[in-house]
């Protein structure tokens, strides 16, 4: 206890009250939740590697991407509900917490299973050895593990909105227990398959993709017992309130598969087709590195989506401003930690994984460009989407993905790993720009037409 009421001491006034205070814990909690899960997963790259090999890990990597696709296709309702959730829990309505929780989840359920109709038969139709570029490996095997994955993802893709309701609750750290438990079992899972069957693909997928399906559910019991106004009854569904939170989710849905899934999304799978399966493990070894940064800043920033959601619902503009001004600090640090991190990175990789697998220089530092546009946009978007003002977002989002798709198709991966990694951060760094300057005009009561939708 005397360290929970010194800490916020240490922050000056940006810690000073009930909400900073919150945001504190969760960032804490969160970190420590976070730190072990980056331990597992800096654990896992070496010891999948070694019980696949370069090439089906290549193509495993691919295929997260296109699980990614899928684990976002949710319409915004995820975020939708998230924001509404916020809303009713800061003011007390707890029956309209009910009815938007049990109504989000109906629709998201029934997404999921159309989602599945169209999926299984494209995959089983599909010439996956050309879009994986894999030789080694037959198509049946391909459809039957992708396909396995698919369904667990959608399985996923319902479930972990159990961890959006606790971040609307303000209670961020709760959903990266869920995660590091989600971790820990998959670690423990993949150590045995290492000790006791050959490499197979397949079991690396259902490691990697029903652990998480597993964890969530219990989480769900978890939430609804201790919170039994939520638990979903047939009379708490409103489809009129469900209409409000597709509307919203819309337009997170239009972010999400554009500089969500197709620029951040899609790095393995187009490598993987321009430059083979081994180039997308030359890229994943150095971007597990540098992903450091983009956790270690989602730590500091994620508990403000919803601080900023409170805030602003409470008219309290000062204590935002206070707050992003920190985070715009604490976005320039991580750079600086990143430049640091890049001059060791090639000794760090061969200390890590061995000298099976050689990283240029270059690579790793347009990696880190990546990864610092990519923080920066987010340090925006936070308080952009927390005080529910993102039509501009939308129109970035679409513009910099059609942008970056062009760059994309002229070039046809001729500038490799280094040209794909560099149009991404351009694309986030052109979102950035665009972005902080609405931030500028909302934080102080500027923001007017668009800038303000």
């Amino acid at each position: 206890m005397a360290v929970s009421q010194s800490l916020p001491k240490m922050f000056g006034r940006v810690w000073g009250n009930q909400r900073s205070r919150t945001v504190l814990m969760n960032t804490i909690a969160s970190g420590a939740m976070k730190g072990c899960s980056l331990l597992c997963s800096l654990i896992m790259v070496p010891l999948t590697i070694s019980y696949l090999n370069p090439e089906n890990y290549g193509i495993w990597m691919a295929m997260t991407s296109v699980l990614y696709w899928f684990v976002f296709m949710d319409v915004g309702l995820g975020n939708g509900m998230r924001n509404y959730l916020a809303i009713y829990f800061s003011q007390g309505e707890t029956s309209k917490a009910r009815s938007c929780f049990t109504t989000a989840m109906l629709l998201l359920t029934v997404i999921a299973i159309a989602i599945a109709a169209v999926a299984i038969p494209l995959i089983n139709l599909s010439d996956l050895n050309y879009v994986f570029s894999a030789h080694n490996v037959s198509g049946k095997t391909l459809a039957g593990v992708l396909t396995l994955a698919v369904v667990l993802s959608l399985m996923q893709f319902v479930v972990k909105n159990i961890g959006i309701v606790y971040m609307a609750m303000q209670k961020y750290a709760v959903n990266d227990l869920i995660l590091f438990i989600g971790n820990i079992m998959t670690v423990v899972i993949v150590f045995v398959l290492t000790r006791t069957t050959e490499g197979n693909l397949a079991y690396v997928v259902a490691a990697f993709t029903a652990v998480p399906v597993i964890a969530y559910s219990i989480a769900a019991v978890v939430l609804l017992r201790s919170h039994p106004e939520l638990r979903p009854t047939a009379e708490s569904v409103d489809m009129a309130l469900g209409r409000e939170i597709v509307t919203k989710g819309l337009g997170f849905f239009a972010i999400q598969i554009t500089s969500c899934l197709v620029i951040f999304g899609s790095a393995n799978i187009l490598i993987s087709h321009y430059c083979g399966p081994e180039q997308v493990t030359v890229y994943n070894v150095p971007f597990k590195l540098f992903n450091v940064l983009i956790i270690g800043y989602t730590i500091l920033i994620s508990p403000m989506w919803n601080a900023y959601t409170d805030a602003a619902v409470k008219g309290d503009y000062a204590w935002i401003r206070r707050c992003f001004h920190r985070s715009l600090q604490l976005w320039c640090a991580s750079v600086v930690a990143g430049l640091a991190l890049l001059c060791v990175s090639g000794w760090f990789i061969r200390m890590w994984v061995g000298r099976s697998v050689a990283v240029p220089l270059a690579v790793s530092a347009c990696i880190l460009a990546y990864v610092c546009a990519f923080n920066l946009n987010n340090c925006a978007t936070y308080l952009v989407n927390g005080m529910n003002k993102i039509r501009i977002q939308v129109i970035t989002s679409v513009a910099a993905t059609a942008a970056f798709l062009a760059a994309i198709y002229v070039a046809k991966g001729s500038y490799g790993i280094v040209g794909i990694t560099l149009a991404m951060a351009a694309a986030y760094l052109a979102m950035s720009a665009v972005h902080l300057y609405q931030c500028h005009l909302l934080i102080n009561q500027k923001a007017k037409g668009i800038w303000n939708k």
